[in-house]
C-alpha cells in the first residue's frame, strides 16, 4: 500500500556547482567592495566542525553580521552552509546554530545536495527537538519544501519515528504549536500530504495529532489508497483551528500539481482581493518557484498565466542556477520558450535573459541541441526551440563555451545530429574553437555537409535568368563573426586551409568571394608595403655597389693618412678623420652616403619595431613563418654593419644583407594570389631537398674523406674542408676528370671515382630531380588551392596583428571611417577597414549580384555608401562560379527527385503485385471454403446408411 513512500529518503544526489549559491546572503551594511576572507572562513569552517563555541565567538564580532557566515563550502563533506553543518550534527551544536543566527546566517539557505536541503529539513529528518526549536525562532520557514520530492519538515519527520519515538513526538509537537504558520495539508510532488504518510507508515499518534489541527482527511489521495478510513474524532477540543490561507501552496498543490487551470486562476484572484504580495507569493522558492516549476513540466498555459501576472522569467534556482528558459531548454518545450522570450522582450530583460547559465556552464543553446529527452511529447520539439532562439541572434553568442570548453556545436558533432550542425552553421557558429580537451568541431564535420551548407548559402531571386532584376544572393554568415564573438574574420578559415580534407572547400564560390573582397580592401596596404620595400631594397643595392663594389683596405688607408699627418703641416682637418673612421678615402660622394645610410637606418628601424609589434602579439605564429626570421636577419645585420669598423667584416655582412633582401622581396610577391602558387613550389622543393640531403649527407662525408685521402696532391684536396667542397662542386657535374690525380693511387682512385659517379651523379642527383618534378606536378594539380591557402594565412595573420586590443572593442562603423575620439582609434580606423572587417561594411552579412545589370550596378556590397571597395570588385568569373554551383545544387536536387519518382514508381508496382497476389490468395481461400461447406452440408452415403441402422 502506496509502496513509492515507504523509504522517504530516496534521494538521488545530483552533483552541483560550486560557489555560494544560497537562497539569500544577508549583506553586510559596510563598503560595498567588502569581500570575503579566505582564512576567516577556514576558521569558522573547524570552529563549527569541532562544536567550539568560545572559538566561534571570538571569530564572530559582537552585535554585527558577516557574509561569511552565509558563505557555501562546495568541498565533499560539507556542500553546504556553516548551518548546514550544525544541523546535520544534531542537538549538540544548537547552541552554535542559535550564534550564527544571531550574526546572520540566513535559515532558509539551501544545500548543494540534489536535495536542496535547508537546515530545518536536516533538523526534521534527524528528529532534532532542540534543533528545530533554534531554527524556528530564527526565522526558519517551517513549511519550506525540499528541492527533490517537495517535502515539507512535516513530512520529513516520519523517516525514524519507530527508532526515536520520543524526539519524534517532540518535534511534531514544536512542529504544530506554530498553528498559524504550518500547513498540515501540503503536498509533495507526488501529491501526498502529512497525513497521508502518516497512514501509511502505521504512525497512528501522528495521525491523530493532524487531525487535531485540523488536516483534511478528505483528501482525494488518502480516499483512494485508504477507503477504509475514518477520521477520528478530535482527542483535543482546545486546540483552536485557524482557517490560514497558504495561497502559495495551494498554487502548487491545487493548481499546478493537479493541472487545474481553472482553480489556478481562481486562486490568484482570490490573493488579488486578500490584498496579500501577489509578485512575492508567486517568486517564492518553493523547491522551485512556481514558474520554474510550469516550465519544466511543460505546462504550457500555467505559464502563460503566470507571466500574464508579472512573474519573474530570469530568476534563478539558486542551487542548480537554472531559470524558467534553461529549464524549458533542456526538454525542448518551444511553446513556452516563445512565451519566455516575448515576456523577456516586453520588459527589457532579453539580453540577460539569452546570457543565463547553468552550474555547468551551459546556455539554452547548448541544452537544446543536446536534447536530452527524445521521447515526443506535446510541444516538445528542439529545432522549433532553436528557431526561436535565433529569432533574436543579434542577443545570442552561438559560440558560448560550457565549463568543459564545449560549444553548442561540439555537442552537435558528437551526437551527430546532422540537422542541427547545419543550422549552427548557417548561424556563424565558429567551427575552430578548441574545448578542454583539445577537440574542433571541424574535425568531425565531413566536408560534403560543409559544402552543402555553403551551397545553401547561395541564393537566387527573381528565377528567370534572362529577366533584369534577375538577382544572386551570396550569404556571408557562415563566415562573419558577430560582434558578440572576439574571433576575426579569417579565424574559422584557417582551420579549412589546415586540414587535407577540406582544403577543396577554399574553391567554393561563397569564400572564394569572400577572399576576393577581403584582397579588395587589403591590396593598397599589400602595394604600399611592396613599394617601400622596393625603395629600400634599391637604396641598399645603390649603396652596396657604390661604396663596397670595389673592395679597398681601410687599415693600409689609415695608416698612410696617419704619416702624411705627421710628416706634412700637423693638422688634420675633421673630414679627412671621418673618413679614416669610416675606412674609406674622404670624396664628394660623401653626402650622398650619409643620405642613402640615413634611409637604410630608417626603415631598418621601422622593421624592427613591426617585429617586436608582432612578436609581442603573437609569437608562437611569428616563429613559424619563414619570412619573420629574414626579416630578423635583415635588422641584425644591418646592425652589425653599421656598428662595426672593419672594412672585410663589412664587406662580408653587406654581401649577406644583400642575398636576404632580395630573398626577402621573393616572399613578399608570393603574398600575391596570382604569384603564390610559384613562391609555394620554391619553398617546397627547397625544403624537400634539404630533407633529402640531409638524409643523404653522410654520403658526401664519406666520398670526401676518401678524395682527401687519396687525391692530396691536387691543390683542391689538400685540406679537409677544401676536399669536401670539391666534393660537393663535383656532385653538381664538374668532375674536372682530367685534372685528378688519379695516377697516385690507380686502384683506389680509380674505383672510388667510378662509385661517386654512379651513386651521386647517377643516382642521387637523378633522384632529387625526379623528387623535383613530382612535387611540381602535384603542386601544380593543387595550384588553386595553394593560392587561396596563401591568402587565407596572409589575412589570417594580419588581423592577428592589426586587430590586437581591437577586436575585443571595435567601432560599430568602422567601415565607414566613423569618428573616434581616442587617436589610436583613429589611426585604426584609417587602416583597418583598408583590409579587415568586413562584418560592419556588409549589407545583412551578404553580397547581392545583378548579372544583367550594367557594370557599375552589377552588385551591391556595402549598406551604409562607404568607399572600401573599388567598383568592379566582384568579375565575371565569380558570378559564373556561382551560377555553376547553383545548377550543381539544381541538378543533385533534379537526381533526387528522379530517384525519388523511381522509388515511388517501384514501390507502387510492388504493391500492385501484393494486392494481385492478395486478390489470388482471396479466390483461393474463398474457393478452399465452398469446398469445405459442400462437404460438410452434403452427408456422405456411409454416413446415410449407418443412421438408418437399428
Amino acid at each position: 500500500m502506496a509502496q513509492e513512500y515507504n523509504e522517504l529518503t530516496s534521494i538521488t544526489n545530483i552533483e552541483a556547482g560550486n560557489g555560494p549559491y544560497g537562497a539569500t546572503e544577508i549583506e553586510m551594511s559596510s563598503h560595498p567592495s567588502y569581500t570575503m576572507s579566505a582564512p576567516l572562513l577556514q576558521d569558522l569552517l573547524v570552529a563549527v566542525k569541532e562544536g567550539n563555541l568560545s572559538k566561534l565567538r571570538a571569530l564572530l564580532p559582537d552585535d554585527q553580521q558577516l557574509r561569511e557566515v552565509n558563505h557555501i563550502y562546495s568541498a565533499d563533506d560539507v556542500r553546504g552552509s556553516l548551518l548546514h553543518i550544525t544541523a546535520k550534527a544534531g542537538d549538540d551544536l544548537s547552541e552554535i546554530a542559535a550564534l550564527l543566527l544571531e550574526h546572520g546566517a540566513h535559515p532558509d539557505t539551501r544545500d548543494l545536495s540534489g536535495s536542496k536541503y535547508c537546515p530545518i529539513h536536516y533538523a526534521a529528518e534527524n528528529l532534532q527537538p532542540q534543533m528545530l526549536k533554534v531554527l524556528l525562532m530564527g526565522g526558519a520557514n517551517i513549511n519550506v519544501r525540499e528541492g527533490y520530492h517537495g517535502r515539507t519538515p512535516l513530512h520529513l519527520l516520519l523517516r525514524h519515528w519507530q527508532q526515536k519515538e520520543k524526539e519524534f513526538k517532540e518535534c511534531l509537537e514544536i512542529l504544530l504549536e506554530q498553528q498559524e504558520k504550518i500547513n498540515v495539508d501540503c503536498q509533495d510532488d507526488k501529491l501526498a500530504t502529512p497525513l497521508f504518510l502518516a497512514l501509511d507508515r502505521n504512525c497512528d499518534h501522528m495521525v491523530q495529532k493532524l487531525i487535531d489541527h485540523g488536516a483534511n482527511a478528505q483528501h482525494e489521495r488518502i480516499k483512494t489508497t485508504f477507503p477504509d478510513f475514518k477520521s477520528p474524532i478530535s482527542a483535543n477540543k482546545k486546540v483552536n483551528i485557524k482557517n490560514i490561507r497558504h495561497f502559495g501552496d495551494e498554487l502548487l498543490d491545487e493548481g499546478l500539481k493537479a493541472k487545474d487551470l481553472k482553480r489556478f486562476k481562481v486562486i490568484i484572484s482570490e490573493i488579488d482581493k486578500s490584498g496579500e504580495n501577489k509578485s512575492a507569493i508567486i517568486d517564492k522558492d518553493y523547491g522551485k518557484t512556481l514558474l520554474q516549476y510550469a516550465c519544466d513540466r511543460g505546462h504550457t498555459e500555467f505559464v502563460e498565466e503566470l507571466l500574464k501576472n508579472n512573474a519573474d522569467p530570469l530568476k534563478e534556482d539558486m542551487t542548480t542556477l537554472n531559470s524558467p528558459l534553461l529549464y524549458a531548454s533542456r526538454k525542448g518545450y518551444y511553446k513556452i520558450i516563445e512565451h519566455l522570450t516575448n515576456s523577456m522582450k516586453s520588459t527589457d530583460k532579453l539580453t540577460d535573459g539569452l546570457k543565463q547559465k547553468d552550474k555547468k556552464g551551459e546556455t539554452a543553446l547548448h541544452k537544446i541541441v543536446k536534447q536530452e529527452y527524445k521521447t515526443k511529447e506535446d510541444g516538445r520539439n528542439y529545432e522549433k526551440c532553436f528557431r526561436i532562439l535565433m529569432n533574436y541572434r543579434d542577443y545570442i553568442n552561438v559560440d558560448e563555451q560550457d565549463d568543459f570548453g564545449n560549444t553548442a556545436l561540439h555537442y552537435a558533432v558528437l551526437w551527430d545530429d546532422q540537422s542541427f550542425v547545419r543550422h549552427l552553421l548557417v548561424n556563424g557558429a565558429h567551427w575552430g574553437i578548441v574545448n578542454n580537451s583539445g577537440n574542433i568541431a571541424i574535425k568531425n564535420i565531413k566536408s560534403e555537409l560543409l559544402e552543402e551548407t555553403l551551397n545553401d548559402c547561395i541564393e537566387l531571386k527573381n528565377q528567370d535568368p534572362d529577366f533584369q532584376k534577375f538577382e544572386i544572393v551570396l550569404n556571408y554568415c557562415m563566415l562573419v563573426p558577430s560582434y558578440l564573438n572576439k574571433n576575426t574574420e579569417t579565424d574559422r578559415l584557417m582551420y579549412l586551409s589546415n586540414l587535407e580534407s577540406h582544403q577543396s572547400l577554399l574553391c567554393h564560390p561563397i569564400i572564394d568571394t569572400f577572399l576576393f573582397l577581403k584582397w579588395q580592401r587589403i591590396a593598397p596596404l599589400y602595394y604600399l608595403n611592396i613599394v617601400t620595400y622596393a625603395i629600400y631594397l634599391a637604396t641598399l643595392t645603390t649603396y652596396s655597389l657604390i661604396f663596397h663594389g670595389t673592395f679597398k683596405e681601410c687599415d693600409s688607408y689609415a695608416t698612410n693618412s696617419t704619416d702624411n699627418y705627421n710628416g706634412s703641416s700637423g693638422y688634420m682637418n675633421e673630414s679627412t678623420l671621418n673618413s679614416i673612421e669610416l675606412g674609406k678615402e674622404p670624396s664628394s660622394n660623401y653626402q650622398l652616403k650619409i643620405f642613402l645610410l640615413a634611409i637604410i637606418c630608417l626603415y631598418t628601424v621601422f622593421i624592427a619595431i613591426r617585429e617586436i609589434v608582432q612578436c609581442c602579439v603573437s609569437w608562437k605564429l611569428y616563429f613559424k613563418r619563414i619570412e619573420n626570421w629574414f626579416e630578423m636577419a635583415i635588422v641584425v645585420l644591418t646592425i652589425a654593419f653599421a656598428l662595426t669598423t672593419h672594412c672585410r667584416v663589412q664587406q662580408s655582412l653587406i654581401a649577406w644583407l644583400i642575398l636576404i633582401t632580395w630573398i626577402e622581396l621573393i616572399f613578399l610577391l608570393g603574398y600575391h594570389p596570382n604569384l603564390a602558387n610559384y613562391v609555394n613550389m620554391f619553398t617546397k622543393v627547397t625544403f624537400n631537398f634539404l630533407k633529402f640531403i640531409t638524409m643523404f649527407s653522410f654520403m658526401f662525408i664519406a666520398f670526401s674523406l676518401s678524395f682527401y685521402l687519396v687525391f692530396q696532391m691536387n691543390d683542391d684536396f689538400k685540406t679537409y674542408h677544401q676536399s669536401l667542397l670539391r666534393t660537393f662542386a663535383m656532385s653538381t657535374g664538374e668532375l674536372e676528370y682530367p685534372n685528378l690525380p688519379l695516377s697516385d693511387f690507380p686502384v683506389s682512385s680509380h674505383l672510388l671515382y667510378t662509385i661517386f659517379i654512379f651513386l651521386i651523379i647517377l643516382v642521387l642527383m637523378n633522384l632529387l630531380n625526379g623528387l623535383a618534378v613530382s612535387d611540381i606536378t602535384l603542386l601544380q594539380k593543387e595550384a588553386e588551392i595553394v593560392s587561396y591557402k596563401s591568402r587565407v594565412e596572409l589575412l589570417s595573420y594580419l588581423e592577428s596583428i592589426f586587430l590586437a586590443g581591437f577586436a575585443s572593442g571595435r567601432p560599430t562603423d568602422i567601415c565607414c571611417s566613423s569618428i573616434s575620439k581616442n587617436p589610436l582609434m583613429k589611426l585604426a580606423s584609417l587602416i583597418i577597414p583598408k583590409g579587415l572587417m568586413l562584418q560592419d561594411c556588409l549589407d545583412e552579412q551578404r553580397v547581392r549580384i545583378f548579372p544583367n545589370r550594367c557594370k557599375a550596378d552589377k552588385w551591391k556590397i556595402c549598406g551604409k555608401n562607404c568607399e572600401g571597395h573599388p567598383k568592379s570588385t566582384l568579375t565575371t568569373c565569380h558570378i559564373d562560379s556561382s551560377l555553376a554551383v547553383l545548377h550543381t545544387v539544381q541538378d543533385k536536387r533534379d537526381d533526387r527527385y528522379t530517384q525519388l519518382t523511381d522509388r515511388i514508381a517501384s514501390m507502387d508496382e510492388t504493391l500492385n503485385i501484393l494486392q494481385q497476389q492478395n486478390n489470388n490468395m482471396d479466390v483461393a481461400i474463398k474457393h478452399l471454403t465452398e469446398i469445405v461447406q459442400r462437404n460438410t452440408l452434403v452427408p456422405s452415403p456411409s454416413s446415410i446408411n449407418e443412421k438408418s441402422l437399428p
